[in-house]
């Protein structure tokens, strides 16, 4: 049963992967944003934003370079999701394990239906191009990741 849950965990995880190694989002300063935020009591969630601020940057007119820009981010966070469930693998209980896992399965299924929801009233009802919504798609798939591993370092340091 867990062994099914985190093979479910790692398929979501590896199905948004994309190509190439991101050198922007900087998983060490984000844990220490995170450290920081939760020290002063402050949402933790701008350090997603803060990892993603040369993709936010980039001008309209290149929205396939801030495509790209997002899906190297996504990659990023997903590679630190995994390194993350690895280690709660290997500290807790199996129990704790398998519960961390469906929580993360959860996590980023609601987060990515978010994103199917803002694509599908932008394709509705906004002015945008396609490339806007591609683009606008694109960071949403890789905030819903960086929030996931948030939560998921979050969850690890409770096993701690």
């Amino acid at each position: 049963m867990r062994n099914g849950i985190l093979r479910a965990a790692c398929v979501i995880m590896a199905c948004s992967f994309g190509s190439g190694a991101s050198a922007d989002v900087d998983l060490i300063t984000t844990d220490a944003c995170l450290n920081e935020r939760l020290a002063q009591g402050e949402n933790p969630t701008v350090c997603v934003d803060q990892a993603h601020q040369r993709c936010l940057t980039m001008p309209g007119d290149m929205s396939a370079s801030a495509i790209l820009c997002f899906g190297q981010a996504r990659e990023a966070w997903n590679i630190g999701i995994a390194a993350n469930m690895e280690r709660i693998k290997e500290t807790a209980d199996e129990r704790l394990a398998t519960i961390a896992a469906v929580e993360l399965k959860y996590d980023m299924l609601g987060n990515l239906m978010q994103c199917d929801r803002m694509e599908e009233l932008a394709k509705a009802a906004s002015e945008a191009t396609g490339d806007q919504i591609a683009r606008q798609r694109a960071q949403c798939e890789a905030s819903a990741a960086g929030l996931v591993y948030l939560r998921v370092k979050l969850r690890s340091r409770s096993l701690q």
